[in-house]
């Protein structure tokens, strides 16, 4: 899950003019847009569930083709750092539950 912002310019009704915009993305999804010029606000209902579902069935689909590639491509280098991948996984795991946990509490209203 990521969630990243970018400026762009939109009209905005407040303004009557083309301003600058900084627009919130959830994965791929607005999730929020806001007036730089006059500070209006939209907030977009983010389907949560889905995101964390469509994003963890493509990771979970494309898992064995990744690490066969990744195999093909160098097999020394992939079978010295499967060991090391394996121990440090739990971890990132970790990680990624708090993180979305994160957004849960974020974009569950």
């Amino acid at each position: 899950m990521k969630e990243t912002q970018e400026t762009t310019e939109f009209f905005c009704i407040r303004c009557s003019d083309d301003t600058p915009h900084r627009i919130t993305y959830f994965n791929n999804s607005i999730s929020h847009i806001h007036c730089e010029v006059c500070g209006r606000s939209m907030d977009v209902k983010v389907d949560l569930k889905h995101e964390i579902y469509e994003e963890l069935k493509n990771r979970l689909t494309t898992k064995p083709s990744r690490i066969m590639k990744e195999y093909q491509v160098n097999r020394a280098y992939f079978l010295r750092k499967i060991p090391r991948r394996m121990l440090k996984k739990p971890f990132r795991l970790y990680k990624e539950a708090k993180e979305v946990k994160y957004f849960i509490g974020k974009y569950a209203k």
